[in-house]
């Protein structure tokens, strides 16, 4: 997901500490970018990635509850300020996890609604 992210043209990229160290920013708002991973059953996992594809006017209020170990992921990516959020689905297969189709990046209150999905942001 980091490419289609970092290639993002309101996303800024620093290198600090001798370039060691990456601080990404979504520019519009100077919010910084922070990932976490999700993992879903195969119905929750469904139910989210429907969602998603339908976009930001189809949300439900409430999170879709995350479990341990899944067999679906939800990589996200999102700025501190929820105005930026881009979310990687991705299914166990084959003993890997493949993507379930293209990275999809919400902005502005769209980002804020689908933020909601996800318990922990």
């Amino acid at each position: 997901m980091a490419p289609a992210v970092s290639a993002d043209s309101d996303i800024s990229i620093s290198h600090t500490f001798f370039g060691l160290v990456e601080k990404a920013v979504y520019t519009p708002t100077g919010s910084s970018l922070k990932a976490l991973t999700f993992e879903y059953s195969a119905d929750n996992g469904e139910r989210l990635n429907s969602l998603l594809q339908k976009g930001a006017e189809a949300m439900p209020p409430c999170a879709i509850n995350d479990i341990a170990v899944g067999n679906i992921r939800a990589e996200v990516c999102y700025s501190v300020d929820r105005s930026f959020l881009a979310v990687n689905m991705l299914r166990y297969c084959n003993f890997k996890f493949e993507p379930m189709g293209c990275v999809r990046f919400f902005k502005g209150s769209d980002a804020e609604r689908v933020s909601r999905l996800f318990a922990r942001l």
